[in-house]
């Protein structure tokens, strides 16, 4: 794979290096002069809502979306985008039954919550399950972005990876999280743009095609809908009807509901009605980004007339789009596909950087909201958790494919037990032991099924959330039996 961009243009490289001084000089310009750490990592809450449901698709698009949702349809089908709906009705059910609790009080992390109903050591305790959840996923996301850049420059993946994050902090450490946002929005566009053009382009090579969609039904590659072929079929097939739907829709309360890399972005729009309509409309935008990359997948199908991946000679699926783009592209455009790169992946990481510096501030060590300059305190954060990822990071040295997916997976160990601690927390009436109980059964609990059982795993987070709520629930009940 390494001969696959020899070919990129010096009008290439023009496109990418422009890109990245567009994004630290709109970052620095966007940011602003924060005067306190509620600013720098919340806003002052005037965020347009419309720029913070783009920022949301952004932050939860990595690399891997870019090039990995295509060569899922090239290999398979449409039925992803099941997924796709749950995500949309899961949005809708916090949407009205936890982003309420939000926005009662001055909250600057979705965990302040915690401390309210059941005192400040489960606020830390969810509070470093967040920060060791992200830590896992987004580091490895961020080994995953040095990869085409070590493909491209040749440069080692340490210091592949050390460019990626030093780039993002440029920008982060300055503006905090309203340059976050706004980059984001920047970064949707140029994605977004991308993955158009090459749909378009391709559309264009296709042009003497014969009834291409005649060729995609028939073999299935227009399936949008799987039904589940026997009862286990539901719960060890990841993508069929039932399962993908229920198991989006719990992902989608977990994520959007209790990760602070998303919750931040929520806040930032100051009230409720405006953060609802941030989050609904991130369902439908998701559903629609998936939709078009999905597309992408089936026209790069055509263009290789459904020829095998290793008959292609490349290693794995993920390599697909990379391989069309270099050899297919005209100059200019490879370099807007190495931009958008760039910024799928920057977009996660900038949002880890102000998500987990926003909680170390204030969930794990709140004593340095009251002690010398503040705003010291909160960029020095910022540069500490880019030298852990990169440190983290830099630890992976090949791109197997099982270690990419522990990472990218890692939330199902967590996301069940911390949406069953807001639910339990907003409408249920235990108390402090059994909700930490609750938590640590939950994670151990998770481990076991992930390791030892063959569960799907769009069904983790609502597997994680009936653990949860049963050991917490059960111990109320016996302390009320006694």
């Amino acid at each position: 794979m390494a001969e696959l961009f020899g070919a990129i243009s010096p009008l290439d490289w023009g496109i990418v290096a422009f890109y990245l001084l567009l994004c630290v000089g709109i970052g620095l310009y966007a940011g602003g002069k924060p005067g306190n750490p509620a600013d720098y990592f919340r806003t002052s809450g005037n965020v347009p809502w419309w720029a913070a449901s783009f920022s949301i698709v952004a932050t939860e698009t990595s690399l891997l979306t870019v090039i990995s949702i295509p060569a899922v349809a090239y290999g398979g089908s449409l039925v992803f985008l099941q997924l796709a709906a749950g995500y949309i009705i899961g949005r809708i059910l916090v949407a009205w039954l936890i982003l309420p609790s939000y926005f009662r009080g001055d909250l600057v992390t979705p965990y302040a919550l915690f401390e309210q109903r059941f005192g400040n050591g489960f606020r830390r305790l969810s509070s470093f399950i967040f920060l060791l959840t992200r830590l896992l996923a987004d580091g490895v996301r961020l080994f995953a972005a040095a990869i085409p850049l070590k493909i491209i420059t040749g440069l080692d993946y340490p210091t592949a990876i050390a460019l990626i994050a030093l780039l993002t902090l440029a920008y982060t450490w300055y503006g905090g999280l309203r340059s976050v946002i706004w980059i984001d929005v920047l970064q949707l566009a140029v994605y977004t743009l991308c993955a158009v053009f090459i749909v378009w382009y391709t559309l264009g090579l296709l042009s003497g095609l014969p009834d291409a969609s005649a060729l995609l039904r028939d073999a299935g590659k227009l399936t949008v809908i799987q039904l589940p072929t026997s009862f286990s079929d539901i719960f060890f097939t990841p993508y069929n009807l039932v399962g993908a739907v229920i198991g989006g829709l719990f992902l989608a309360m977990a994520s959007h509901g209790t990760d602070h890399l998303i919750v931040q972005r929520l806040l930032a729009c100051g009230k409720t009605s405006a953060a609802r309509k941030a989050l609904i409309a991130s369902g439908f935008l998701v559903f629609g980004q998936f939709a078009l990359f999905l597309f992408a997948g089936l026209m790069l199908w055509l263009f290789y007339e459904g020829a095998s991946i290793a008959a292609l000679g490349l290693n794995n699926p993920d390599e697909l789009m990379l391989t069309f783009v270099t050899a297919e592209l005209p100059a200019g455009t490879v370099g807007l596909f190495v931009a958008a790169l760039f910024a799928a992946a920057m977009s996660t990481l900038s949002s880890s950087l102000s998500a987990l510096s926003s909680s170390t501030f204030f969930d794990l060590f709140p004593k340095l909201a009251s002690r010398g300059n503040q705003m010291r305190s909160s960029r020095l954060l910022m540069v500490v958790w880019t030298l852990i990822f990169i440190g983290f990071a830099s630890l992976f040295t090949d791109t197997a494919n099982p270690i990419v997916e522990l990472g990218l997976g890692i939330a199902g160990y967590t996301y069940g037990a911390l949406l069953g601690s807001f639910l339990m927390a907003i409408y249920s009436p235990i108390t402090q032991n059994q909700a930490i109980t609750g938590l640590i059964s939950c994670v151990l609990g998770m481990a076991l099924i992930i390791l030892l059982s063959p569960l799907a795993w769009p069904w983790y987070t609502f597997c994680g959330l009936l653990i949860f709520s049963g050991v917490s629930l059960s111990l109320y009940k016996l302390r009320l039996a006694r």
